[in-house]
């Protein structure tokens, strides 16, 4: 479950690395609605790898706090 997490947050940050592209894109050519909504959806995609991270690390905060399982 470690790995997914972990995985979950490296795709949600070259997500938002690509949406900054594009929406620089969109702007550069004159394209202003496409860059608007460009924002809107790097907005979204931030948003959702902050969240993962901070979940990740509370999950990985937990981990810690529990003692190791035998058996």
């Amino acid at each position: 479950m470690k790995k997914y997490l972990r995985f979950s947050e490296y795709v949600w940050a070259v997500i938002t690395i690509l949406c900054i592209g594009v929406t620089v894109f969109y702007f550069a050519v004159g394209n202003s609605d496409n860059g608007v909504f460009g924002m809107i959806m790097t907005a979204v995609a931030g948003l959702m790898y902050s969240l993962r991270r901070r979940f990740n690390r509370h999950v990985e905060r937990a981990e810690k706090q529990q003692p190791p399982r035998q058996g």
